[in-house]
Formats: structure tokens, sequence, C-alpha cells
């Protein structure tokens, strides 16, 4: 029972702040595919197009370190309502703009990056609440269901946003994604508790940045998983913000396609989720490390050159399985080790490196793509990640104790 992926959902409070989770992230993915494949049609270029992405990712390297702040010094819960409240704002008057007939990429990704930046301002104090709604033997099925909840809304947010930009245009359906965040901080506060951190002795907040930074880097296992987070985000993760792009230039495709392939990688990345949370107990995290790292650069160059939609949208899923697989073991990692009074400041540490490496890879591959073609752009970063894969691992030589076991040991000033 320990390992199984849905046990903490029998807890009142994380099945009511997952299940309105699960409504949020189905939103964002209406609006990321709706407002993306708007920008795709009407300028068929890549680096625009992933413009939208780059909006709705890349303010974490920004607001991530402000929110982490903000965590460890008032109650978490309040933090993230404050952080959605702001989140829906913007993204009722992004819906409003829409209304009224901008289409500009620039003014769009404006208003999409403030309302993300809100959200970022919050994310850290959400998963600095997370290993206190659980026992320590849940944790990594508690880090998995925000993998589910992200990507079932990946699954439901592209077919809904299909249908929705049909029948009600898309001004409604960005501003149904701003009820959305609205529900999920009702949620939050429906649980009528505090979640106060272990606050110590006031200091400044270049201090408690300082504090916040040193804690990560002394922590081995925090290292190795931000580190692979990074590359996954700075390699892998931007082709999901290019699929409009992918499937307008290379299948000459729509929305509908757009909506299809997003689908099936938040398929793929709920079923590599859950074989992952099920199966570590049994094979052992770093053992299913190494598999996943040889799927997911499989997939990965197999969707770069995929003659037909059909290949692509097999090789997506497989490329959802393995990104997923690594991100909630590496997530988990970080929540797993992170010392509690400073652990909203290591997460987002994390999620600033995430919105940065993001923001990174999105637009090489986006300036690329544009230059030579996504299928060459992929093919690349493919085979650059696999180098770079190799060079981590030589790197830091105990990477399979910090997955299986964790460390609490500081760093050497010769691996700094």
């Amino acid at each position: 029972m320990i390992n199984h992926p849905f046990r903490p959902l029998r807890r009142r409070p994380v099945l009511l702040i997952w299940g309105a989770g699960v409504v949020s992230d189905a939103g964002t993915w209406i609006q990321l595919v709706v407002v993306g494949s708007l920008v795709a049609s009407n300028t068929g270029s890549a680096l625009q197009t992933g413009l939208i992405a780059l909006a709705t990712f890349m303010p974490q390297g920004i607001a991530a370190p402000v929110g982490g702040l903000l965590a460890d010094r008032f109650d978490r819960g309040r933090v993230f309502v404050c952080g959605l409240t702001g989140q829906a704002l913007f993204t009722a008057v992004l819906a409003v703009l829409l209304a009224v007939g901008v289409r500009t990429p620039i003014a769009l990704a404006a208003l999409i990056m403030c309302a993300s930046a809100m959200g970022s301002i919050g994310a850290p104090a959400y998963a600095a609440m997370l290993p206190d709604l659980v026992p320590s033997d849940e944790l990594m099925a508690m880090s998995s269901l925000g993998i589910y909840s992200w990507n079932a809304g990946r699954i439901v947010g592209p077919l809904l946003g299909t249908v929705l930009a049909r029948t009600v245009g898309p001004a409604w359906t960005v501003a149904i994604n701003a009820a959305t965040f609205a529900c999920l901080a009702l949620a939050v506060l429906a649980l009528r508790r505090r979640f106060t951190p272990h606050v110590s002795e006031p200091a400044s907040i270049r201090v408690r940045l300082v504090e916040g930074w040193t804690t990560a880097r002394s922590v081995r296992s925090c290292v190795f998983g931000m580190a692979a987070v990074t590359v996954l985000n700075l390699f892998v993760g931007p082709f999901m913000g290019l699929i409009p792009a992918y499937v307008h230039t290379v299948f000459h495709g729509g929305v509908g396609l757009v909506g299809t392939f997003s689908s099936l990688q938040g398929i793929g990345a709920i079923v590599g989720t859950l074989l992952v949370t099920a199966l570590s107990g049994h094979f052992g995290r770093s053992r299913l490390m190494v598999v996943v790292a040889a799927v997911l650069v499989v997939s990965y160059l197999s969707y770069a050159v995929a003659p037909t939609p059909l290949l692509a949208a097999i090789s997506v899923m497989g490329l959802g399985a393995a990104t997923s697989s690594t991100f909630t073991t590496m997530m988990y990692i970080v929540q797993r080790d992170a010392p509690h009074a400073q652990r909203g400041r290591v997460l987002s540490i994390l999620q600033a490196l995430v919105g940065f490496s993001y923001g990174v890879g999105i637009l090489w591959l986006g300036v690329v793509g544009d230059a030579v073609g996504l299928r060459i752009a992929f093919a690349t970063s493919a085979t650059l990640l696999s180098i770079v894969i190799l060079v981590l691992v030589r790197r830091l030589p105990d990477w399979r104790y910090s997955i299986d076991v964790g460390a609490a040991a500081a760093l050497q000033s010769a691996t700094v």
C-alpha cells in the first residue's frame, strides 16, 4: 500500500485541493492550446508561437524566489491563495483583450506573463504545503498527484479547448480559465487550517535568500534533482510549447491535431508517473531512471523524424511518459530532503531553474526551428540531451544514492 499511487486521496484535504487543481490545470491547458494555436495560425512562426509558452512558464525564474521567501515567512496557504487571486485577475484581463480583437503575440504574451508571475509567487507555498498533508511514506505518491493533475488537465484541456474555441470563441475560453483559479483558491480556504513555517529569527531578504541558496547547494540530492530538472527543461520540455508550430508547419494541421497531440502527451505522462510511483519500491528509483532516460532520448529522436502524424503521436506519448517520470522523481527528491524551515526557498529555487531553463530552451529551439526547421531542431536537442546526461552522471558519481536514499552531507568544495 505504501507505493499505491492514489493512497493520499483517501484524505479529505488532499482530495479537495487535488480535485480543484485538476480543474485549474485543465483551464491552463485550454488557454495554452487555444491561444498558442491562434498565434501559430496567424503568424506561422515557431518563435512567436513559443512566446505564448514562454510567457506561461518563464516567470517562474523571477517570481518563484519571491514566493519562496513568502512561503517561509507567512502562512503558506494564504500565500498560495493570494497568488491564485492575482492569476485570476490578469487572466480575466486577457479574456477582455481577446474579446475586443487584440491578436498581437507580444500583447497576449505580456498578459499571460503577468498572470503566470502571480501563479509562480504562490507555487512554492503550494509545493511546501504538500509534505504537511501526508506522512513521509506517502510523499512520493503525493508528489505524483501533481503530475496526474497537470496531465489530466493536458488531456481534457486541449479537447475542451478545441470545442470551446469553435463554439464560444477564444475570449470566453480564457475567461473560463480565470474562473478555475478562483475555484482552486476557494478549495484551499475550505481546508480551514494553517500551514505556518518554522520561522527562526527575522533576517533581511538578502540573508534569507542566501540561506535558501546555501541550503540547496549543501544537500547533494537536492543538487542532483535540480540539475536533472534543469537539463530536462532546457532540452526536452520546450517541445510541448512548440506543438502548435510543429503541427502547423510539419503536418499542416489545425487546433484539432494540436489538441490531440497535447492530450496524448498527457496520457503518456500519467501512465509514466503511475508506473514510476508503483514500481519504485520493487526495482529502485535509480534503476527506473536509467530506463526512463533511454525512453526519453529514443522518443525524442523518433518525434523529430516521424513521417506521419500517427508515428509522431506515438512518440509524443513516449515523451510524455519519460518527462513526467523524471520530473516526479526529482521533485520528490527535493521535497524529501529540503529542511522544513527552508523548504519554500529551496523549492522556489527549483522552480526558478525550471522557468529559466524552459525559457532558454524554447528560445533556442524556436530560433533554430525557424531557421532550419523544427525536425532538425528537435533532433539536435535530443543529441545534446544524450551528451549532457552522460556528463551529469559522470560529474555526480553518487547519483544513485541521491535518488534512492538521499543525503544531507555538505558538498565538498571540489564539487561546487
